[in-house]
């Protein structure tokens, strides 16, 4: 008797191929890794950027946070402050980016693409847009160990 050979074939719904065919571009060609670099390296430049900023604005108020600590203003604060400030940033920043995310959609559309903008895509962004001010918060925190009340008297 004959044996049958298994057919190295699957079956998929329409999501599953989808989803396996832009997994495969992303993750398993030379373009998909290259858009995956491009946007890991706008993200550390957009976080060095945002951290250099706050930094500077934080130097700027060196002598606002002197008189603070010399008030009696506990460290964690200041440190509070800052992060908070970098939290608002972000939420500024997703604020901003939506109408022009919608623009430049729209513009793409009457170009003959169609982007997919599904509320899951805009949540992550805007995630990660928020998780990254924030650690662009913590990195600016080194300006704070050089404030010192002392620094006020000269």
């Amino acid at each position: 008797p004959m044996q049958r050979e298994e057919a190295d074939m699957s079956v998929f719904t329409k999501k599953e191929f989808s989803f396996r065919s832009r997994m495969h571009w992303l993750t398993k060609t030379k373009a998909g890794l290259a858009i995956g670099y491009a946007a890991a390296l706008g993200l550390l430049v957009g976080m060095v950027v945002t951290s250099q900023t706050l930094y500077a604005a934080t130097m700027s108020s060196m002598r606002e946070y002197a008189i603070l600590l010399a008030l009696g203003i506990p460290r964690w604060r200041l440190r509070w402050t800052v992060v908070t400030q970098a939290f608002w940033i972000g939420i500024f920043g997703v604020i901003v980016s939506f109408p022009a995310t919608f623009i430049l959609a729209e513009l793409a559309s009457q170009m003959g693409v169609t982007p997919q903008l599904s509320p899951e895509l805009l949540g992550a962004s805007s995630l990660v847009t928020l998780v990254m001010a924030v650690a662009s918060g913590v990195l600016a925190l080194r300006s704070l160990r050089q404030i010192e009340p002392i620094n006020l008297l000269r």
